[in-house]
């Protein structure tokens, strides 16, 4: 192992593996990523690694966009297989507001090049004739969605950097970090010290304890995510094509073909968290023991949009944390109060915004600017006030509002009051 790099980064999941393929493309070969497991061995790994374009955010498009992309090419680049499989994705509106909403997500997808196609119930079920679309009033169609194997497709950014130089040290944890005299930082592994220039905070459901080793607090919280697989049904076999991905405001789930069989992923509105007084450094490769009594309301809503599935039988419950912040958006850019310590984690879609946050952060450590805004993303939007009760109601509330319309300006009641000016007082 090295003594000395560039930058240094902590995590192994598809936020750090992004990363450290894109700042070995924009040419810095002196870099190393440490990770205490096997790559893809936190939330990575359970991931059900839907990439979704749909989204209302210009800047958040293109950070979808890109990783969608760059996702379809990885294999030919590497020879390391990603398990793309491009089979689109369907969002339902059930009221005239998120109709409207459709219209304007469908003007900022149009300025990102992603395909979007508003359709009326009887268009929806030409897409996916599984459906039942009474009670929906439109479907908006992502041509380019897909879902990927997030193993694999974190593999092969991992081989796309090792081929430019990067080194990544497994099952080697990072036991402390401290800022030096000289402003470099010093990384205590298991296995030995790293001086560096630069060093990143990737660790996923680890970021808070890992940030805590430099003295910052982190607000996120992990939540329980379920998704159940189902065995095979008969009549998704049939079809001889693969269904989109369909995301149900309803039910609040997302519905996904696996196989001939299904994966229905509820967003729960009785939400749990995990790990909130830390979690063993030795958490790697594991699951949660699953709860089917909060899945069942929404499973209940599920067959009432898939007949289908109310004859399915259930062949696994997976169940695992993923980190969520009070906005719902990832940290990307500096640590507030700290010189050249940047965050790259708390994501809760990180399949999907993996690749994009390794592109635009690399630009930022290494051109001091990026191409996009990333005012929504940058960890400065935060204090320390944004951690404890905040963070946990705030990310509670944005866990059950997963599959919600977000108005304009939408200001929510979860984490009030916390700030309050002298006025309120």
């Amino acid at each position: 192992m090295k003594t000395h790099a560039r930058a240094v980064i902590i995590g192994g999941g598809a936020m750090g593996v992004g990363l450290l393929y894109h700042l070995a493309k924009e040419g810095w070969k002196d870099v190393a990523l440490v990770e205490k497991g096997e790559l893809t061995s936190g939330s990575t790994w359970h991931a059900a690694g839907l990439i979704p374009h749909f989204i209302g955010s210009l800047n958040m498009a293109k950070i979808h966009f890109y990783g969608a992309d760059l996702y379809k090419k990885l294999e030919a680049e590497t020879g390391q297989a990603t398990g793309w499989h491009g089979c689109g994705a369907i969002r339902l509106a059930i009221d005239q507001d998120q109709v409207d909403w459709f219209h304007y997500v469908k003007g900022v997808l149009d300025q990102v090049g992603a395909e979007c196609h508003l359709l009326e119930p009887d268009e929806i079920r030409k897409v996916h004739p599984l459906l039942e679309t009474e009670g929906f009033l439109m479907g908006a169609y992502t041509t380019g969605d897909g879902h990927t194997d997030p193993s694999g497709a974190t593999q092969a950014m991992a081989v796309g950097a090792r081929n430019r130089g990067a080194e990544i040290y497994l099952n080697n944890r990072v036991t402390d970090t401290n800022l030096l005299p000289s402003g470099e930082w010093e990384v205590i592994t298991e296995k030995g010290t790293i001086i560096c220039e630069h060093l990143v905070n990737a660790a996923g459901s680890f970021c808070e304890q890992v940030g805590m080793m430099a003295g910052i607090k982190v607000p996120m919280v992990n939540m329980v995510h379920q998704y159940i697989m189902t065995e095979t049904i008969p009549e998704v076999a049939a079809l001889g094509k693969e269904l989109p991905v369909v995301r149900d405001p309803r039910s609040s789930c997302y519905y996904r073909q696996e196989q001939s069989g299904l994966i229905i992923g509820p967003y729960e509105m009785n939400a749990k968290t995990w790990g909130l007084d830390g979690i063993d450094w030795s958490f790697d490769n594991a699951l949660l023991p699953p709860d089917m009594e909060r899945l069942e309301p929404h499973l209940e809503l599920t067959a009432k949009s898939l007949p289908v599935f109310e004859t399915a039988g259930i062949k696994k419950v997976v169940s695992g944390p993923i980190t969520h912040t009070p906005d719902g958006n990832f940290l990307l850019g500096p640590a507030p109060g700290l010189r050249n310590y940047w965050m790259c984690c708390a994501a809760s879609i990180g399949i999907t915004q993996g690749p994009g946050c390794g592109k635009y952060l690399a630009q930022w450590m290494v051109h001091g600017q990026t191409e996009i805004n990333v005012r929504e993303m940058d960890p400065r939007r935060y204090g320390d006030w944004a951690c404890g009760k905040y963070a946990l109601e705030k990310s509670i509330d944005e866990y059950e509002h997963m599959y919600a319309t977000h108005y304009p300006g939408e200001f929510r009641d979860a984490g009030r009051p916390v700030r309050p000016t002298p006025i309120y007082e």
